[in-house]
């Protein structure tokens, strides 16, 4: 069990990387740290993932993942990841810089909120650290306090997809153009202990036909290679246990149904995982761990 270190500094640091629907996989994964008594002193997000930190900053991670089962299964989570078609047609006729006009994302956001009883930053628990890109600049912007609402909509504003949200008077897009699973942020801390869900890894398609499978491809290295670029610059100082659900082609759908089956599958995997590196003490053995989805609930 994490707990804890007195006056030796933080404990442990939830890292929740970005991910869109697969963020259903990282609640999976966060029952199944729940069940092994994990209590994270800090949480550090981007995009979905800070949308999942911020629950589980208000509230003891048990009950931040049946908080969360919740917030995943509304009509507001839904229609983030399905859109209007009408209005994807629409923003492209006016020749627009983004295909939706982002409030869905702040109903998502605000629901979230009325689930998990979250009014903004000073109502959490513990620390909560939110991702965001700096558009004009382009570096990483790191949100505490101000106004948690639009620090979320920004962090998960997709360049192109969702406007800009000015946060401290800067356009901020997503976390995860710049830090998209932040142990950069998590290190800063100097905690005991890191663990983070990362949600860049699946199965490769062997042909890579379509022009938008080339440009995901494209996407992925990079977020992996940053990733491990990082997770080999952190692990050898501090203790980093780095989870990789790997989702396979069959998990490529976003319907509420298809969520809970992404869930359930991430819990079973995690849970097989920790049964192997659970150390006698309770904690969790360092190292990166890729956990392959299966698809028998599919």
């Amino acid at each position: 069990m994490d707990a804890d270190t007195g006056g030796h500094g933080i404990g442990t640091v939830l890292v929740l990387g970005g991910g869109g629907a697969r963020g259903a996989a990282q609640v999976g994964v966060l029952g199944a740290l729940a069940e092994r008594g994990i209590r994270p002193d800090a949480c550090v997000g981007t995009s979905v993932g800070a949308l999942n930190a911020s629950i589980c900053a208000a509230h003891p991670l048990d009950r931040a993942v049946s908080l969360l089962e919740e917030i995943w299964a509304t009509p507001e989570t839904a229609r983030v990841l399905t859109g209007r078609p009408i209005a994807l047609v629409l923003n492209q006729l006016r020749r627009r810089p983004y295909l939706r006009d982002g409030e869905d994302l702040r109903r998502l956001v605000r629901r979230a909120f009325s689930v998990g009883g979250v009014e903004g930053f000073e109502s959490l628990r513990i620390p909560l650290h939110v991702l965001m890109t700096d558009l004009l600049a382009g570096v990483p912007v790191v949100a505490t306090d101000g106004s948690l609402e639009d620090a979320l909509c920004a962090s998960a504003s997709v360049p192109g997809v969702f406007p800009p949200v000015l946060v401290g008077g800067r356009p901020c897009v997503d976390g995860g153009v710049t830090e998209n699973c932040s142990l950069a942020t998590a290190a800063a801390l100097q905690p005991e202990h890191i663990i983070a869900i990362d949600l860049t890894s699946e199965e490769i398609s062997p042909g890579l036909r379509r022009f938008g499978e080339v440009v995901d491809r494209v996407r992925q290295v990079a977020l992996q290679s940053k990733l491990l670029s990082d997770f080999d610059r952190f692990s050898n100082r501090l203790r980093v246990t780095l989870i990789c659900p790997t989702m396979t082609h069959a998990w490529r759908r976003s319907s509420l149904k298809d969520l809970v089956s992404m869930r359930r599958a991430a819990f079973a995997s995690s849970q097989r995982l920790f049964s192997r590196i659970t150390q006698p003490d309770g904690q969790l053995e360092t190292g990166m761990f890729q956990i392959t989805l299966g698809t028998e609930t599919i």
